[in-house]
């Protein structure tokens, strides 16, 4: 269950209890097989075989919708008993639903009203016993950190675990180095000097630093003997990625940004996950065929002008290319130069605003992924002219562009519609975290998050974020970027900034 390990590795908890779903499904429907055909052995030896690829397609259903439901996050403990019985009791209903269609197509793989009964029952109750123990763990669970502080400005991280951190991490006290002493009220637990033996006494399970103490080479070897006695040392930075999967600007350094972009697999980049964008384009272009059709229509009858709308936006390291949409905007929207669409943007048609909504005029989209041009899953593409002005005002902003664009991504299913550069800031963070841990598991899990975004009608507010001690710093700085930047695109940007 969850731990100081397993947290550690948050998409690696995820994955291991999304395939038990999937395995105690599988296993539920051949234990029901077991007792509806009981003493009849020939039809036990042929039976399942015919079953499996509706088992496996609906116990894949039932962990998905696990999945999009939100049983594998950190918050399903705040959700009451009942609740979570009724919705995996939903999940379910729809894989059951979905192995029946899958009869009617192979009539010969159609499974029995009293295996049916048998096997959902066993599921529904196994499966309600491992959520039960996933969230007596998250109950239960709670890590005891210290944090190392070199200088007074070391010191003001500390509200932030009071601000964020919650239920689950307790931060003991402080840990100073020798030639400094503590100013603030938090529990001072000892020098640097006597850290092995303050872990110890207080059972600390992981080591916090800022970036300065991370770097302070007198507190090295320290560390070093920490982490070989297994006591986890790591900067917050590290921290903010591995519970809540985002990158913080504000505590982002170069050597960061140099260890991220050697992490993404090149053979991953380059082969497997094109082979899945070829393969899952091709799949939507073909499912989606009616809904794109319906669209069209309705486009075409409620708004003059063409039906697609091309845009030029700029790929992996800046190449530019076409971006096909479904027309949302009435065709004069931009007569007096380009301006990023806002939240309840009086431009978009009522049609557009529904397509918008439920992200069907990103469909056509499939073809540029089909092109080499985009990805499924990656940050999304931006006009060059507005990338240009942000980079001037983001630090570390032109770094989304060292991956594929893609339709949809970490930062789509994790952030609202922006509406100021600040949003721009927060969704850059999203970004980052996905160029240095992209996977094709976490591109799935992103699929599925997609889904759940498009259901919900678009994500409704933003995750609870840290309120950094250098944020107001940046935020000034940022303003005086702007107006030393006087330019046409920049005043846009100030009050129409990107999605």
């Amino acid at each position: 269950m969850l731990n100081a390990r397993t947290l550690k590795h948050h998409w690696w908890h995820v994955s291991v209890h999304y395939v038990f779903d999937v395995i105690l499904f599988c296993l539920a429907f051949l234990v029901g097989i077991q007792l509806r055909f009981a003493g009849e052995w020939n039809l036990l030896l042929i039976t399942p075989s015919l079953y499996y690829p509706s088992i496996i397609i609906g116990a894949l259903t039932f962990a998905s919708c696990c999945y999009i439901l939100g049983f594998y996050t950190p918050q399903i403990h705040q959700e009451n008993l009942f609740r979570r019985a009724l919705m995996i009791l939903v999940a379910m209903i729809i894989s059951l639903i979905i192995m029946t269609g899958i009869f009617y197509v192979n009539f010969s793989t159609r499974i029995g009203r009293g295996i049916m009964l048998y096997s959902g029952m066993i599921a529904y109750f196994t499966v309600l016993i491992h959520h039960g123990l996933i969230v007596r763990s998250l109950q239960n669970y709670r890590e005891k950190l210290a944090l190392v502080v070199t200088c007074e400005s070391d010191e003001e991280e500390i509200k932030l675990f009071n601000e964020f951190w919650g239920r689950h991490l307790e931060l003991v006290g402080i840990i100073h180095s020798d030639n400094y002493k503590p100013k603030s009220k938090v529990n001072v637990l000892g020098p640097a000097s006597k850290m092995r033996d303050i872990v110890r006494q207080h059972e600390i399970d992981r080591i916090v630093c800022t970036n300065k103490s991370f770097s302070d080479q007198t507190l090295y070897k320290d560390f070093c003997s920490l982490r070989y006695a297994g006591v986890i040392v790591m900067p917050l930075i590290s921290l903010c990625e591995e519970i809540y999967q985002y990158v913080p600007l504000e505590l982002m350094t170069y050597d960061w940004l140099m260890h991220a972009s050697a992490s993404p697999q090149m053979l991953y980049i380059k082969k497997i996950k094109r082979g899945f964008d070829i393969a899952a384009s091709i799949f939507g272009l073909i499912f989606s065929v009616p809904v794109l059709l319906l669209a069209i229509i309705a486009v075409k009858l409620t708004s003059r002008g063409p039906v697609f709308y091309t845009q030029i936006r700029a790929g992996r390291f800046g190449r530019q290319f076409k971006m096909i949409k479904i027309r949302t905007m009435r065709v004069d929207a931009e007569t007096n130069g380009a301006v990023w669409s806002t939240e309840n943007d009086p431009r978009v048609t009522p049609v557009g605003k529904f397509l918008r909504k439920y992200r069907i005029d990103e469909i056509p989209q499939l073809i540029n992924v089909l092109k080499g041009e985009m990805s499924f899953v990656g940050p999304r593409p931006e006009r060059p002219e507005f990338i240009n002005e942000l980079a001037k005002v983001i630090p570390f902003y032109q770094e989304r562009l060292m991956i594929q664009p893609g339709i949809t991504g970490w930062a789509q299913v994790n952030y609202p519609y922006g509406s100021s550069i600040e949003d721009a800031r927060r969704k850059l963070e999203y970004d980052l975290y996905y160029l240095k841990h992209m996977s094709i598991f976490l591109d799935m899990f992103i699929l599925l998050d997609t889904i759940r975004t498009v259901l919900c009608g678009g994500v409704k507010k933003p995750r609870v974020r840290l309120s950094f001690r250098k944020s107001d710093e940046t935020e000034g700085d940022t303003e005086a970027v702007l107006k030393s930047q006087p330019s046409e695109t920049s005043k846009k940007i100030a009050f129409s900034p990107p999605q």
